[in-house]
């Protein structure tokens, strides 16, 4: 008996001190990207940073106040707008921007973990593994801060929820105010964890048999009452009564010009891209036979019973598959949203798999091997990747010190809007990082969806940036003609080929590929 019991707590330690080295790997592989560029890159977040850096130094600036009109109101995606905010007051805006980086992609992870400790009690390799995946991901590329951020509470919310059910007051209470915060952290994780809390009820209910229909109404009641002050306060905002088209509406333009097939196939084509390239790398190649390899070695693991899922997560984890399927690609004036969902599956995966004990052990450490060595291959592509494109930063961030971008600037993405599958989202990042210069530049200011307005002579050049973008037919040459009839001074714009020197009153005066940035000439 005595040698059964120092057998057990000997396993126990040594599985102890394995966690913790797979803890301390897989922290640092995930912070070295981070680390080989000065600046991410990440298709939106540096136009999120941008505005926050506005919001943070417009008190401040003559040439921000003529381009700028703070908005601040009720909406449901403010968290880290207040967040950012703060930080850019205190902190160099480069270094804020890693910061802010950092705690989307440690929100989502951190989520992972309290979420399984909660429903296995424990925490696994495995799971330490898959978080890392979840950590760098496809919308972690778009750059959508709100949401990331929002992931990580819903999980951590939603292991709570289940921590707490002996004690339903306590339960309801703390959960109220999770909603509440989630809520204003961003509207579409609140709505995604009020049905995965529906499922994760069911399943509780459905435990022990069908559990009466007093049971389910007074269930349905609690997960109502959570919702209450976020539906009033959403009914309030801007948001509810702004943004796009329903997907109704949509579906019948498409079909009255005679698009929707093109439409249909084109929507198809990004629910599979969003699912396979889910923990991607920004090798677009790779990525799909990445997500082919990680999904295949998920959903066979579950077919031949290398692991299980956990029974409360089960319903949870088909609301997902369904919702992959489903779910509009725009709603509210927020775009990608069925790009979202395969990330939210994957994180629950993350959560709540286990290795099934009755597996063979060779089977169980082979496939445990596997999914390490997807971490560490797709964060190594992914270090490779940041680190080339670090040095093109570093080269414009060299330019931006040496030029005076003067008082308006943009970005001229041409071959974005013409082959989006080309373009990398390296090129993004560049227009925004002007504003660091006191250069007011086009950037999200949707008084619908953030607490930012665009005025003043900036106003014109965003009209212009935007139609740019949505054009394919634009040359450099053509976009800087169309942008020369505005008061814009200074335009970076990114391309395969070489730009001209000299197009419509502007002037190259730094480049390094694939960007170049043209001022206009002082003669004009």
């Amino acid at each position: 008996m005595v040698r059964k019991v120092l057998a057990a707590e000997m396993t126990t330690t040594y599985q102890s001190r394995s966690l913790r080295s797979v803890l301390a790997l897989t922290l640092l592989a995930s912070i070295i990207p981070l680390c080989v560029t000065p600046v991410l890159p990440l298709t939106d977040f540096y136009a999120h940073i941008a505005r926050y850096y506005i919001l943070a130094n417009l008190p401040d600036s003559a040439i921000l106040q003529q381009n700028y009109e703070a908005a601040w109101q009720l909406l449901p995606n403010l968290g880290l707008d207040v967040l950012g905010t703060g930080i850019m007051k205190v902190l160099p805006p480069l270094l804020g921007a890693k910061l802010i980086a950092g705690l989307i992609i440690a929100a989502p992870f951190t989520g992972i973990l309290y979420l399984s400790r909660v429903l296995h009690g424990h925490l696994s390799v495995l799971t330490v593994f898959l978080a890392g995946l979840v950590a760098y991901n496809h919308i972690l590329i778009w750059g959508f801060s709100n949401f990331l951020l929002g992931l990580g509470v819903l999980l951590g919310a939603t292991g709570y929820w289940i921590a707490a059910q002996d004690r339903p007051v306590r339960q309801l209470t703390i959960t109220a105010c999770l909603g509440l915060l989630l809520f204003f952290i961003h509207g579409l994780a609140f709505a995604l964890w009020g049905l995965l809390l529906g499922m994760v009820e069911l399943s509780l209910a459905l435990r022990s048999g069908y559990p009466g229909l007093s049971v389910l109404i007074r269930k349905a009641a609690r997960l109502a009452f959570i919702a209450v002050a976020p539906a009033v306060v959403f009914l309030q905002t801007k948001t509810a009564s702004g943004g796009d088209a329903s997907p109704v509406s949509s579906l019948l333009t498409h079909a009255e010009q005679g698009t929707l097939w093109t439409r249909l196939s084109t929507e198809v084509h990004l629910r599979i891209d969003g699912f396979l390239r889910v923990a991607e790398s920004t090798w677009r190649t790779f990525d799909w036979g990445f997500g082919i390899l990680l999904w295949g070695v998920l959903i066979g693991g579950l077919i031949v019973g290398i692991w299980r899922i956990d029974w409360r997560m089960k319903l949870a984890v088909t609301l997902c598959l369904l919702l992959i399927l489903i779910m509009p690609p725009t709603l509210f004036g927020v775009g990608h949203l069925s790009e979202r969902i395969p990330l939210l599956l994957l994180a629950l995966l993350a959560a709540s798999l286990s290795l099934d004990p009755s597996a063979k052990s060779s089977t169980r450490k082979t496939a445990l091997a596997v999914i390490a060595g997807l971490f560490l291959a797709r964060n190594l592509l992914l270090s490779i990747g940041w680190y080339q494109d670090g040095r093109s930063y570093t080269s414009y961030l060299d330019a931006l010190d040496r030029h005076d971008t003067r008082s308006l600037g943009a970005g001229a993405y041409v071959e974005d809007a013409r082959d989006s599958w080309v373009f990398k989202p390296n090129c993004k990042p560049l227009s925004f990082l002007m504003i660091f210069n006191s250069t007011a530049v086009p950037t999200f200011a949707n008084p619908t969806q953030q607490p930012l307005r665009i005025i003043g002579p900036l106003s014109h050049v965003n009209d212009m940036v935007h139609s740019i973008a949505l054009s394919a037919n634009h040359t450099v040459s053509s976009a800087l003609s169309l942008l020369q009839g505005t008061e814009v001074d200074t335009i970076v714009v990114c391309s395969k080929k070489t730009p001209p020197v000299q197009a419509h009153g502007f002037e190259i005066v730094a480049t390094t590929a694939p960007w170049a940035l043209y001022q206009r000439a002082v003669s004009q």
